[in-house]
């Protein structure tokens, strides 16, 4: 084998694991990039749960609650028309007791 064979063969090793190194270079950079912008998106991911967890109490009722509150508005309610029947009803003996 010949020098300038050598030398040939050579540069082509070189230039392969050069062309190699610098793919390898470039995934590695694009994987960090593409981690920085997962990162990020996790981050805001992150925020909006945090967010909905502090405002989820102040508009979010749970059933039973709910059904709690209905129950005794409900109660409170029907006492009240109970109360105005009787009170109306009073009222009625009185503006009609002397006509019958």
């Amino acid at each position: 084998m010949e020098w300038g064979n050598a030398a040939g063969w050579a540069a082509v090793v070189v230039a392969f694991v050069a062309v190699n190194a610098s793919t390898i270079q470039w995934l590695l950079k694009h994987r960090d990039d593409q981690r920085e912008r997962d990162s990020s998106r996790v981050a805001d991911l992150e925020n909006a749960l945090t967010e909905l967890r502090v405002n989820m109490p102040l508009e979010y009722v749970r059933r039973e609650d709910w059904i709690r509150f209905s129950g005794t508005l409900d109660a409170k309610l029907d006492a009240m028309r109970e109360e105005m029947r009787e009170q109306i009803g009073e009222i009625k003996e009185r503006m009609y007791a002397g006509r019958n």
